[in-house]
């Protein structure tokens, strides 16, 4: 069974425009749940009339923690060989898709992978979802210089391989790993918290995110993060310094870090 976490924040338009979830939602191997950050009685009503697990909390969660919150939902239900997919609104994939992403996990002994995003229905301008993790450095240029030496070129990659992290647009997880990962680290409000799990995965279980090249998909991505001094700016900086923190050992994680 696929068992679907998609987090809105007001995503009701793109959710309706792509009307993809309900698509996914009538196949009977996928189960699909809508965490709604925001109380949207349109998004609940919609989802109700698509046969959409809808869930809300009354506090706003930060994408990590919404993404656990979903997991804990299906807690009762979901199996340990069961896959977890953390699933953007913008992003559109099929069921058929989903289930030959998840049959090469399993040729491949893959506890986390990811497929091969679009920003184009031509599938001729490729997301840059797949990267090496970043140092200080890395940072450092990107923010300053708008130069990202992290990105991995999925030109020339041609069958599954094994990657340091993936976007968390669409990250694709073995339900048990999940679990063993203790989800996402809550101390993320938003940005980083992709890599943080990649991060751990790779340095707690030496397992690296495997990249599906055959298996393309859309994503409508909006960026907020570049600009400067913006409220997205400023999150993704204290997000960037939280992983560096986390990754050099100056902050240590324990049980109370991973909700």
């Amino acid at each position: 069974m696929i068992y679907l976490s998609v987090v809105s924040h007001g995503h009701i338009d793109i959710i309706k425009s792509l009307n993809s979830l309900p698509k996914l939602a009538k196949d009977k191997e996928v189960k699909v749940c809508v965490k709604d950050n925001l109380k949207d009685p349109a998004l609940e009503q919609y989802c109700q009339d698509n046969d959409i697990d809808y869930v809300t909390s009354y506090e706003i969660m930060g994408f990590g923690e919404n993404n656990n919150f979903v997991y804990d939902f299906y807690s009762g239900v979901i199996k340990d060989d069961d896959f977890f997919v953390v699933f953007n609104p913008d992003v559109d994939v099929s069921a058929e898709k989903l289930k030959i992403a998840t049959n090469i996990m399993l040729e491949q002994q893959a506890e986390i992978a990811t497929i091969n995003l679009y920003r184009d229905v031509e599938f001729l301008v490729p997301d840059n979802s797949i990267r090496y993790f970043p140092n200080v450095r890395d940072f450092f240029t990107s923010y300053f210089m708008g130069k990202n030496t992290t990105i991995i070129n999925k030109g020339n990659i041609h069958e599954p391989q094994f990657v340091d992290w993936a976007a968390g647009s669409f990250l694709l997880f073995k339900s048990g790993f999940f679990h063993k990962l203790k989800g996402f680290n809550c101390k993320y409000f938003m940005y980083c918290e992709d890599v943080d799990i990649c991060w751990r995965a790779y340095s707690l279980f030496s397992q690296k995110v495997l990249f599906i090249p055959s298996i393309k998909g859309l994503h409508y991505a909006q960026f907020n993060n570049r600009r400067f001094l913006s409220k997205h700016f400023f999150w993704h900086v204290k997000s960037a310094l939280i992983f560096l923190m986390y990754r050099y050992g100056l902050r240590k994680k324990t049980r109370s870090n991973i909700k």
